[in-house]
C-alpha cells in the first residue's frame, strides 16, 4: 500500500459503510485501515444492539429510518428482531416526546403515545409506574446483531472492490497548505500490541507513509485523537458505557423489544431467561476506559432501577457483562462532512451511541458528498463540524 485513492481510518460499522458505498458507487483504490480489524474493542462489538428512530432532530430521524429500513430488508442476516421500543418519560421529557412524535411520523415512523395507565395495562410486568408521565411505543424499532451488521457491510465493501488492512495505526499526517499529502502508519505485530495502542498505554515502533487522494476519519472513540493529529479542533470525546447480563425466570420479555426507564436504565430480552441491561451514570469521566465494574455496577446502578419499575426483578440473577465506548459529540449528534480547513479530508464519527442504527445511511451520505460534491439521498449537511463554530447545535436528549 503506497498511493491509494481513499484511505478510510477505522473499520467499524461507519468506516465499513463508507467504504461499501464508495466502492459500490465506483470509487477506486478504497482502503480501510484499523489497528484491530477483529474489533475486540470496537463500539459495534460492545453495544446493546438497539436500533431506533425516535430522535428529535430531523437528520437523525432520517438517517435512522433509512438504515433501519435497510436492516429490515436483510433481517435474517443481521438477526433483526423488530419488536419495538418502549420508552418511558418523566414530566420533564414527556412534553418534548409528544411534540416530536409528529416529526417521526412525517418521516415514516409509527409512534404510539401511551399514558402510564396504558403502559401498566399492556406491559403487565411493569407494575411500578411512579414518576412515569407517559411513554412512546415505536414498533418499527428493535434489536440487531451489531457484529453481523458490521461484517455484512464489510463483505459488501470487499465484493465491490474495497480493501481492509489489519494492524495499521495512524500516527501522523503531512500537510501542504489545506491538503494532507501523506499519512503515517505504524504496523502492529500482534493483538497485544494493538490493545496497548488502542488503550493508550504503548506506542508502536516503525512506520510507513501512504499517499491518499482523500481521507476519511471514521475512527469512532479514537476520532478525537485522529483530529488532533490533523490539527483539527476536537468536538467529541470517548466515554465508557457498561452493560450487564442478568437473568430472571419470573419475567417474560421474549416478545418485547427494548424497554427504557425514566431513569435511563434499559433492558431487553437476550435469549432464554437472560436479559441485557445497561445504565450510563452521568458522572462517568471522559477517556478510553474498558474497565467493567462487574457485580458492583449491577448492584449499585442497575438492580435498584430495574426493581423500582418491575417488582418481579427483586429476584434478578447477575451473570456478567462488559464495558465499551461511546464517541460522544458536544451536542449528541454525529459529525459528518468535510473537515473544516482541509480540502481532501472528510469525517464520519461521534455518532454518540447511534452508529449501528445510522450506519448504512450515513455511509451513503458521505460517499455521495465525496463523489458528487453534495448530498443526494438524505441531506446531512446539518452534521458538518462547522455547526459548532456557528452555534447550530443539534442537541439530542434521548441517549442511554
Amino acid at each position: 500500500m503506497d498511493a491509494v485513492g481513499t484511505l478510510v481510518i477505522g473499520a467499524g460499522v461507519i468506516g465499513s459503510a463508507v467504504a461499501m458505498h464508495l466502492a459500490d458507487m465506483g470509487a477506486e483504490d478504497v482502503y480501510v485501515v484499523d489497528p484491530d480489524l477483529a474489533g475486540a474493542r470496537s463500539s459495534s462489538e460492545r453495544n446493546a444492539g438497539g436500533v431506533r428512530a425516535n430522535w428529535w432532530q430531523p437528520v437523525n430521524v432520517a438517517l435512522s429510518v433509512a438504515t433501519i429500513d435497510w436492516l429490515g430488508a436483510i433481517a435474517a442476516e443481521v438477526a433483526f428482531r423488530q419488536h419495538g421500543y418502549l420508552w418511558m418519560y418523566d414530566e420533564t421529557l414527556w412534553p418534548g416526546a409528544q411534540a416530536h412524535a409528529g416529526l417521526q411520523r412525517a418521516l415514516g415512523r409509527e409512534v404510539e403515545l401511551l399514558s402510564a395507565h396504558d403502559v401498566a395495562d399492556r406491559f403487565r410486568m411493569i407494575d411500578r409506574l411512579g414518576g412515569v408521565a407517559g411513554a412512546t411505543l415505536t414498533p418499527s424499532d428493535g434489536l440487531v446483531n451489531s457484529n453481523a451488521v458490521k461484517e455484512g457491510l464489510r463483505a459488501r465493501a470487499r465484493a465491490a472492490g474495497a480493501h481492509f488492512v489489519d494492524r495499521a495505526l495512524v500516527t501522523g499526517f503531512e500537510h501542504s497548505g489545506r491538503r494532507v499529502e501523506s499519512v503515517r502508519l505504524a504496523r502492529l505485530s500482534n493483538e497485544g500490541e494493538a490493545a496497548r495502542a488502542l488503550e493508550g498505554s504503548g506506542a508502536p515502533l516503525g512506520s510507513e507513509d501512504v499517499f491518499p487522494q482523500t481521507i476519511v476519519n471514521a475512527s469512532g472513540p479514537w476520532s478525537a485523537t485522529v483530529s488532533g493529529l490533523l490539527g483539527s479542533p476536537g468536538h467529541s470525546h470517548p466515554i465508557r458505557r457498561q452493560v450487564s447480563l442478568v437473568a430472571s425466570r419470573d419475567v417474560d420479555l421474549s416478545g418485547v423489544g427494548m424497554i427504557v426507564d425514566t431513569s435511563g436504565a434499559y433492558l431487553h430480552h437476550e435469549g432464554g431467561d437472560t436479559f441485557l441491561a445497561g445504565y450510563s451514570p452521568p458522572g462517568d469521566p471522559h477517556g478510553i476506559d474498558f474497565t467493567y465494574d462487574a457485580y458492583a455496577f449491577f448492584e449499585a446502578e442497575l438492580w435498584p432501577r430495574l426493581v423500582g419499575r418491575m417488582s418481579a426483578m427483586d429476584r434478578l440473577e447477575y451473570r456478567g457483562g462488559w464495558a465499551g465506548l461511546y464517541d460522544m459529540s458536544e451536542d449528541g449528534s454525529a459529525i459528518l462532512g468535510l473537515v473544516p480547513g482541509l480540502e481532501n479530508v472528510y469525517e464520519a464519527h461521534s455518532f454518540s451511541g447511534r452508529g449501528v442504527m445510522q450506519s448504512w445511511a450515513a455511509g451513503r451520505a458521505l460517499a455521495e458528498l465525496m463523489l458528487t460534491g453534495g448530498f443526494r439521498t438524505i441531506d446531512a449537511s446539518a452534521l458538518s463540524a462547522e455547526r459548532f463554530a456557528l452555534g447550530r447545535h443539534l442537541t439530542e436528549p434521548l441517549h442511554i
